[in-house]
């Protein structure tokens, strides 16, 4: 089906603004204004990598950015990473990042695409790249502008994940946003650190349930859809894919929090200080804001 003129200029505004953003190096990165929440959002992402990926995977890694995410792949052994996303400039530091990993095993390739609207098929060598581990981290939640946005994505997810393979990612938690929406005083919520601002009070549909979200140093108010997560889990269905699990970040990190192996990377990311201080009360806040999911490809897709 032919995109609107609404749905190319959402997308032009989102690949404007990761196009724009400058990749700093990691004592920049140290300086940001919310980098206790970069951190722990950094964590809540390795823990659950870690918790799915083998030594030896295939991983097809959507909307990949400058690919923050090589080294924790690196790290669980994995043997090859695909790596795709919307904005042309991201691919090209994803590209850079890959070449400078010192002592890489793995082999990682990276393409331009909208995974959302086109068939990755025509993009990724060898076209019938089957992955053991399939990730799209903060991300999923600009697919439900549209129904077939969403199908898009969950068969390009399907048609290159082996059965038995896992989609993991992170996403917005909509029933936590419409909860802050229904009692804000207003159309827009937030903090020192966020600000959502909805267009219109009521949220109760599917599909292009859309707000505009800025965070302090990292997003500049770009627009972003609600995901409802029961459509996701029946439509996962059409494509083979069984919900495993969805679970808020916070929520996660006190479940994840008990594991020695996990607790002692919160100190080693500088999610908390040598002084035992972890992120603010406003950057907690924002980080409620997300839920982590994960999927299983059990058969072969209804739809493809």
């Amino acid at each position: 089906m032919p995109q609107s003129e609404h749905d190319v200029s959402n997308r032009a505004i989102v690949a404007s603004h990761y196009n724009s953003i400058p990749t700093v190096n990691l004592e920049l990165r140290k300086q940001s204004a919310i980098i206790k929440l970069k951190s722990f959002n950094n964590w809540i992402k390795s823990v659950l990598i870690a918790s799915y990926v083998s030594r030896g995977d295939k991983i097809l890694d959507i909307a990949c950015g400058k690919g923050g995410d090589l080294r924790k792949y690196l790290t669980g052994g994995v043997k090859e990473v695909v790596g795709l996303d919307l904005a042309e400039n991201s691919i090209k530091d994803a590209q850079k990042r890959f070449s400078e990993l010192r002592n890489r095993v793995l082999d990682a390739r990276f393409y331009t695409c909208d995974c959302f609207t086109e068939d990755i098929g025509i993009y990724i060598e060898p076209k019938d790249y089957k992955a053991d581990l399939a990730s799209i981290q903060f991300a999923l939640h600009y697919a439900f502008e549209s129904e077939d946005k969403i199908r898009k994505l969950l068969s390009n997810v399907s048609a290159h994940l082996k059965e038995g393979g896992v989609f993991i990612g992170t996403t917005t938690n909509a029933l936590y946003l419409k909860k802050k929406l229904s009692i804000a005083p207003d159309l827009e919520f937030g903090n020192s650190v966020y600000n959502v601002r909805f267009e219109k009070k009521v949220c109760d549909g599917v599909y292009g349930q859309k707000y505009w979200f800025y965070l302090l140093d990292a997003i500049s108010d770009c627009p972003e859809y609600l995901v409802h997560f029961p459509t996701l889990v029946s439509l996962s269905k059409e494509y083979g894919l069984e919900l495993l699990f969805k679970k808020g970040f916070h929520e996660f990190y006190e479940e994840n929090l008990l594991k020695s192996q996990f607790k002692e990377l919160l100190f080693v990311m500088k999610v908390i200080d040598q002084e035992g201080l972890g992120p603010g009360s406003d950057e907690w806040e924002a980080a409620g804001l997300y839920l982590v999911f994960a999927f299983t490809k059990t058969k072969k897709a209804d739809y493809i």
